[in-house]
C-alpha cells in the first residue's frame, strides 16, 4: 500500500485510485456494502486519519497544477459544525488567509450558499440547522474554496428530494468546469445520468445481513405490515397542542398532535428543516415547548432522566456519543443505563450482536467503525434494552439497502415480540414497503397522513 499523495505539478489535474484514473471533468463513484472502506479511501486521499485517528494509506494519489489555491476538499458523512457561528461567516472562514480582493470572500460565500439552496439561512446560527441543512452547509463550505478535486462521502444520505436534485446539478456544473469529483454512495442510482467511473469495494468482514441472526419464523418480514395488535391498543405516546417557534417567531411545530399506540410502527417523513428532529426531542423533554403536553408511558411531560428503560432514543448523530472500548461493552453500557442487572445483560448483548450481524466487530472499538457500522451498534443497544417506545431519528443513515432492510426487520420483530411502539423519522421513503402501520408527513408545523 502506498501512502496517499498530493502532487503539485504543471498540466491537467488527475486522480488515480488503484486501476481507476480520473482526469479533469470526470467523476468517480465508489460503492460497496457498509464497512467496506469507502470513507477510509476518501479520508486517505484527503490526507486525513481514519475513523480511529490512525494514518491511512491507499494505492493512488492526486495531482493538480502548480499554484492551485485549493487542491482537495473533503465533505464528510457527518460534518463537523463550528459552534456559535453565523452560517455566512462560517463559510467565509473557509477562505481566510487567501489573497482575495476586498469583498470577494463574502461574494464567494454568498454564491456557495445560493448554490446549495441555503441563501435564506445565511443569517442563522449553524447549530440551529437541521442535519440535512448542515450537510448542505458543509458542501457550501467546500464549494467556496473551489477545489480542483472534491471528495464527497455519502453526500445524498441526509438530503431530501430537493437537496438530491440540487446536488446533482452542483456535480454536473463542477464537472463542466473541469473539476474532478470522487463520490461514495450506497445508492448509485442517485448519480444516474451523470458521467461517472464506477469503483465497487469488495465485501467486508464487518456487519452483514447474511451473517446476521434472522427474525424468528413468526416474526419474519412477510408479515411486516401486520404488526402487533393488542386488544386494548393503549397509547404509549400521546402529544397534543405542541408548539415550538422558530427564531423568527413563526411556528416550527404548530399545535401538533400525535398518538402512537402499543405495538404500532409509525413512519414520520418531511423535508430537511421541517422539524422532525425537534419533534422527537420534544417528546423526550430535551427541547422546550412553548405550549402543549406530552405523555410517554403514563409520564406527563417527562424529562430525559425519567425515560431510561422506557424509551429507546436514537439521535441523528449517535456515533458522537460512544464511550466504551469495545462494541460489546458499548451495548452492555446501553443496557446498564436502561437499568438491567448484569446476569440479564450478557444474554441480551449476545443476542443483539447476532441480530445485527456484529459478531466480527464485537471486540473492536466503536470509534474505529464506519458511520453505518456505528449506527448498527447504536440500534443494537436500543433493541437489547426492550423499551416500550423507540424514537429513532434517521436510523438508516450510513446503511446500504440490504442492511437497512434487515435493521427494519429486526425492529419490526422487536415491536411484535414486546408490543413496543416505534416512531421512526426520515427525510426519505423506507427501503421496505409496508413496514409502517401508519405514515405521517410533517409539513408547515402539522402532521398529515400519507396514503
Amino acid at each position: 500500500m502506498k501512502p496517499p499523495i498530493v502532487i503539485l505539478g504543471n498540466g491537467t489535474p488527475w486522480l488515480r485510485l488503484g486501476r481507476i484514473h480520473l482526469t479533469a471533468g470526470q467523476c468517480g463513484l465508489i460503492t460497496g456494502p457498509t464497512g467496506t472502506g469507502k470513507t477510509t479511501v476518501l479520508r486517505a486521499l484527503a490526507g486525513l486519519p481514519g475513523h480511529d485517528g490512525r494514518p491511512t494509506a491507499v494505492d493512488g494519489g492526486i495531482a493538480v497544477p502548480l499554484g492551485t489555491a485549493c487542491p482537495v476538499a473533503f465533505v464528510p458523512q457527518l460534518p463537523d459544525i463550528p459552534p456559535r457561528s453565523c452560517v455566512s461567516a462560517a463559510v467565509e472562514a473557509a477562505l481566510r488567509g487567501r489573497p482575495l480582493p476586498a469583498g470577494e470572500s463574502r461574494a464567494r460565500a454568498a454564491a456557495a450558499l445560493r448554490e446549495v439552496g441555503l441563501e435564506g439561512a445565511a443569517g442563522r446560527m449553524v447549530e440551529s440547522l437541521s442535519m440535512g441543512e448542515r450537510h448542505r452547509f458543509a458542501i457550501a463550505f467546500a464549494l467556496a474554496t473551489d477545489p480542483a478535486v472534491l471528495l464527497l462521502d455519502e453526500p445524498f444520505a441526509l438530503l431530501d428530494s430537493d437537496g438530491v436534485r440540487t446536488l446533482r446539478s452542483i456535480i454536473r456544473r463542477r464537472l463542466a468546469m473541469g473539476r474532478i469529483l470522487l463520490v461514495s454512495e450506497h445508492r448509485p442510482e442517485r448519480l444516474t445520468g451523470l458521467p461517472a467511473v464506477h469503483l465497487r469495494m469488495p465485501s467486508p468482514d464487518g456487519p452483514s445481513p447474511d451473517g446476521a441472526e434472522p427474525p424468528t419464523p413468526d416474526e419474519d418480514t412477510a408479515t411486516m405490515g401486520k404488526g402487533f395488535r393488542p386488544q386494548a391498543a393503549s397509547p404509549v405516546l400521546h402529544a397534543e397542542g405542541l408548539r415550538v417557534p422558530r427564531s423568527d417567531g413563526t411556528p416550527l411545530l404548530d399545535r401538533l398532535a400525535l398518538t402512537v399506540p402499543a405495538g404500532r410502527r409509525v413512519h414520520l417523513s418531511g423535508v430537511n428543516g421541517a422539524g422532525k428532529s425537534t419533534l422527537l426531542r420534544c417528546l423526550i423533554g430535551a427541547e422546550p415547548l412553548e405550549d402543549g403536553t406530552v405523555t410517554v408511558t403514563e409520564l406527563r411531560n417527562p424529562s430525559p432522566r425519567d425515560l431510561p428503560g422506557r424509551v429507546g432514543f436514537l439521535p441523528q448523530d449517535p456515533p458522537r456519543h460512544f464511550f466504551a472500548e469495545t462494541v460489546r461493552t458499548e451495548i452492555g453500557f446501553a443496557l446498564t443505563r436502561a437499568g438491567l442487572r448484569p446476569p440479564d445483560r450478557a444474554e441480551r448483548v449476545d443476542r443483539a450482536i447476532a441480530q445485527f450481524g456484529l459478531t466480527s466487530l464485537a471486540d473492536r472499538s466503536p470509534q474505529s467503525l464506519s458511520v453505518g457500522e456505528r449506527q448498527l451498534v447504536a440500534l443494537a443497544g436500543l433493541v437489547a434494552g426492550r423499551p416500550r417506545l423507540f424514537l429513532l431519528d434517521e436510523p438508516l443513515s450510513g446503511l446500504d439497502p440490504q442492511r437497512a432492510a434487515h435493521a427494519l426487520a429486526v425492529l419490526a420483530a422487536a415491536a411484535r415480540r414486546d408490543g413496543s411502539a416505534v416512531l421512526l423519522a426520515s427525510h426519505d421513503s423506507l427501503p421496505v414497503s409496508g413496514w409502517a402501520d401508519r405514515s405521517l408527513r410533517l409539513e408547515n408545523g402539522r402532521l398529515h397522513a400519507v396514503a
